[in-house]
């Protein structure tokens, strides 16, 4: 009954991520995020209609479901979504606009198309002190780009570095998964508190700081969600000590996780701030990663297995009768003060579709 239960839910928001449209409160959004308190809108992470972050994490998920049965039934769609993003003109390339491909690099014919994107993201992507990836992103519209100068951000271990490990094996160039190693290690290096065992935001060369020293939900399962699909990716190519090195981090962060789930069976916006609200994209990317952990016997089923199910339970009840996932924050800036965080709008998101159909797809091998 309970797998059922999954799975007529996993339908609904798989069929809503599809054909989410922008919502008919879109300006109070747009209001909010421009003048309100609170801040986290930009209308493009709404639906599937552009070329950025949320709309590669939402065909991410689409191709871990037709992974979980075994065939190719969005493959048509994948090549119908490129093919009107590069009739509508593709965005500035950057580190956000990268992660479409992480999935559209598996369609055949796409192969020139990723390896050009590779070699600019090799050659030209702009690079911090030690040679990081910058976190470049997004502008105004899609033909701009916001430079964060002297910026690393914990999402780009997701947004970029799976890209750049899956395109060095496909592909055999040793560079692209040195560069892969690199910039994982280096967001390792600079990202993550070792008192807590949590990884703060992201990393300012130019103040030698953390910023403000966040604990941010989703950002922290990008690193949750994203450490097991690296090590599947890399697992022949990794010499022991780094693969023992990114295991031992991955599990050490997950145990941290764990003393923080709120008593809803959700994480905390800011993880550490019980006043922050709960978010549910975060924790269904962090629960996706545990689950996944387990199955691939990095973690303990036993001590891990009941709050993944503690989870689901809430999110489950997240999801409207239409589809639709709710509780999921808007795009997320590294916030200057803590506060910053608590003040992001709430609002349906295509990524928030997505990280739900990624959890749900993930709980039917344990259920």
């Amino acid at each position: 009954m309970y797998k059922l239960s999954i799975l007529q839910k996993l339908e609904v928001v798989t069929d809503q991520l599809i054909d989410l449209k922008r919502p008919e409160n879109e300006n109070d959004y747009r209001l909010m995020g421009k003048e309100g308190e609170k801040v986290g809108y930009f209308a493009r992470d709404f639906g599937m209609g552009e070329w950025d972050w949320p709309q590669g994490v939402g065909l991410f998920g689409l191709d871990k479901l037709q992974h979980y049965y075994n065939d190719k039934r969005y493959e048509e769609y994948f090549i119908k979504w490129m093919n009107k993003q590069v009739e509508n003109g593709l965005p500035t390339r950057n580190i956000n606009t990268t992660v479409p491909l992480l999935t559209l690099m598996d369609i055949e014919g796409n192969e020139d198309f990723c390896k050009e994107w590779m070699t600019w993201l090799i050659n030209e992507l702009p690079r911090t002190e030690e040679k990081g990836f910058q976190h470049v992103t997004t502008g105004e519209n899609k033909t701009e780009v916001k430079l964060n100068e002297g910026e690393i951000w914990l999402d780009t271990i997701f947004m970029t570095v799976l890209f750049s490990a899956k395109m060095g094996v496909k592909h055999d160039e040793k560079k692209w998964r040195d560069e892969s190693i690199y910039q994982l290690l280096t967001h390792i290096k600079y990202l993550y508190d070792k008192k807590t065992n949590l990884f703060y935001h992201g990393w300012n060369y130019n103040n030698r700081d953390n910023f403000s020293e966040a604990f941010w939900c989703r950002g922290n399962s990008w690193f949750t969600l994203g450490l097991p699909e690296y090590l599947i990716i890399m697992k022949d190519y990794l010499d022991k000590g780094v693969y023992d090195y990114l295991l031992s981090t991955y599990q050490a962060q997950v145990n941290a996780l764990i003393d923080y789930q709120a008593s809803n069976g959700l994480w905390h916006t800011l993880l550490d701030d019980k006043d922050s609200y709960t978010e549910v994209s975060g924790t269904a990317a962090i629960t996706a990663g545990i689950l996944k952990g387990i199955r691939l016997g990095f973690l303990s089923k036993e001590k891990n297995f009941p709050v993944c199910l503690r989870a689901i339970d809430t999110i489950l009840q997240k999801i409207s009768n239409d589809g639709t996932v709710q509780g999921v924050s808007g795009g997320t800036p590294i916030g200057e003060k803590k506060e910053d965080y608590k003040n992001i709008i709430i609002a349906p998101m295509a990524y928030g579709q997505a990280l739900t159909m990624i959890l749900l797809t993930e709980s039917l091998y344990h259920i």
